[in-house]
């Protein structure tokens, strides 16, 4: 074909498009006024130079972790089960300890384990963070789960807005990511692909996105890397195999490394979370070669627990030493029952009068 025709044959397409579409489009119905995400910004840790239990010279320490039926929020909207995980937590920086109080602060290294997303929290994440920036070129996205397949659909700018669909195969990477295969391109309800095929056209060459928002594209292909994909706290991991089912989809990790095999402080327990190893600083207390074991109180349904609110999940449950040497066992609500617990339905007397927190100094009269 000659480069005449290929010009006549987009112009075409162009002007069919332009006609289709009609003109610029709203914001996100989702989330008409949320605040562009960045991810340079927002997720960047910036630490304190007075951090309880930070020792630049002291060798690292090691924390792992395994998780069990684990609804992992990312933030109050956004989530994956985590059917079970087993991992190490490495802070930002050398010489901090785990720090709970801060997600953005470590990141946890998947050894192996599976995690499942549906079609409604994945498509929450594009609307609220991939594509949620200025000049985006893509909005208004919906994700859906079909047996085998992939399809992701939403506007597209190219002068104007222009409805699109997108449908393939999702499969791993060589080193580990995700990418959508696609065999289906369709823009204002018009089958493209095997045109733009024809016209030297990818939607990457249509499309640009940096790499900070975990997702690119390698001509037609969508590649997603989960290490920045998702908010803190960052998971990095080695995806091996991909189950794409009605409505959801399962991920399964795996990676040469094995962490340390410990029995559980409550063995009997089906959903939780279980850290061990190293120094963790919780609230304002650093637990030294800490063990703790998060108990979900009611076992019916995973776990529901929001790392950046685990105090709230703390204050709302219990707290039970197990042992001499500190190994903690915490029963905690789902987080979205929080509110609707009562921890001291049970405590003498009825519920205390508690005051507020009052800093150290205070406690005695100045001389």
């Amino acid at each position: 074909m000659s480069q005449r025709v290929k010009s006549a044959v987009l112009l075409l397409i162009c002007l069919f498009l332009l006609t289709a579409c009609g003109g610029r489009g709203a914001n996100n119905p989702l989330y008409p006024n949320l605040p562009p995400y960045d991810p340079t910004q927002d997720n960047i840790y910036q630490p304190d130079p007075d951090t309880h239990g930070y020792q630049p010279d002291m060798p690292r320490t090691t924390t792992y972790t395994v998780l069990q039926n684990v609804f992992l929020r990312v933030d109050p909207e956004i989530g994956a089960t985590v059917k079970y995980l087993e991992g190490r937590l490495e802070p930002k920086r050398a010489g901090d300890p785990l720090i709970f109080d801060d997600p953005r602060s470590f990141v946890t290294h998947v050894a192996r384990g599976e995690l499942i997303v549906d079609s409604a929290n994945i498509t929450r994440l594009k609307n609220k963070y991939t594509f949620n920036f200025p000049d985006s070129p893509i909005k208004d996205v919906q994700v859906d789960f079909l047996p085998g397949k992939l399809r992701m659909s939403g506007k597209m700018k190219q002068v104007f807005w222009v409805p699109f669909t997108m449908e393939g195969t999702m499969m791993p990477t060589a080193d580990g990511k995700l990418q959508l295969v696609p065999d289906s391109i369709k823009a204002a309800g018009i089958q493209v692909k095997s045109i733009m095929d024809l016209l030297g056209l990818t939607t990457g060459k249509l499309i640009s996105m940096t790499p900070e928002r975990g997702l690119t594209f390698q001509g037609n292909v969508v590649i997603l890397d989960l290490a920045k994909l998702f908010p803190p706290p960052q998971v990095q991991g080695h995806v091996v195999a991909v189950d794409v089912q009605q409505g959801f989809m399962r991920l399964f990790f795996d990676s040469p490394e094995r962490i340390p095999q410990r029995v559980l402080p409550e063995r009997s327990s089906q959903n939780f979370m279980y850290v061990f190893g190293g120094n963790v600083l919780m609230m304002n207390e650093l637990h030294r070669e800490a063990e703790m074991q998060m108990v979900d109180m009611e076992p019916s349904d995973p776990f529901d627990f929001f790392m950046e609110e685990y105090k709230r999940h703390l204050r709302a449950g219990y707290v039970k030493a197990v042992n001499d040497r500190g190994t903690l066992l915490t029963l905690m609500p789902d987080y979205t029952k929080i509110d609707q617990t009562d921890v001291w339905d049970k405590f003498p007397g009825g519920r205390p009068d508690l005051r507020p927190f009052q800093a150290g100094r205070t406690l005695y009269p100045q001389r």
